[in-house]
């Protein structure tokens, strides 16, 4: 794949017409959605989290009641920053759009850039703890099958 960033050079431009504006301006509307949704979930996790530590309810079977906490925690914390981009670049292209400012919109662009990159290598870490778990359960399923014959 052709590597974009070194085949412009810095005197190169790209112009956007009225429909090329209008699709960024919904873009942005949807994203702004999808980020305040994500701060609102956010904002639940830890209310869940302050809620379960005042009274006391975070036994689970794991051993130490602050141990439950952590995989509330590590969620709120991981989807934190694909949220935070993805407002970045809503709040950026709206400045954007209002100011018609180029550089605001490579800003918001590069906050595009950084929350798929960001969902990418979660999908592939997730992929990959998947994977490893079905392996485990293939294998553990075939030593059950040794053990009981």
């Amino acid at each position: 794949m052709e590597n974009l960033t070194n085949s412009f050079s810095d005197n190169e431009m790209i112009e956007m017409d009225n429909e090329g504006l209008k699709q960024l301006a919904e873009t942005r509307k949807w994203s702004t959605f999808l980020s305040i949704l994500g701060f609102v979930f956010l904002g639940l996790i830890l209310i869940i989290t302050v809620i379960m530590i005042a009274f006391g309810n975070t036994n689970s079977g794991f051993g130490s009641p602050s141990l439950a906490l952590i995989p509330l925690l590590l969620i709120g914390l991981i989807y934190f920053f694909p949220i935070y981009y993805l407002y970045q670049f809503s709040y950026n292209s709206k400045q954007a759009l209002n100011n018609k400012d180029s550089e605001l919109l490579s800003k918001a662009l590069r906050y595009l850039k950084m929350h798929y990159r960001f969902m990418g290598i979660l999908a592939i870490i997730m992929l990959s703890l998947y994977l490893i778990f079905f392996i485990i359960v293939i294998i553990s399923g075939n030593l059950m099958n040794i053990f009981q014959h």
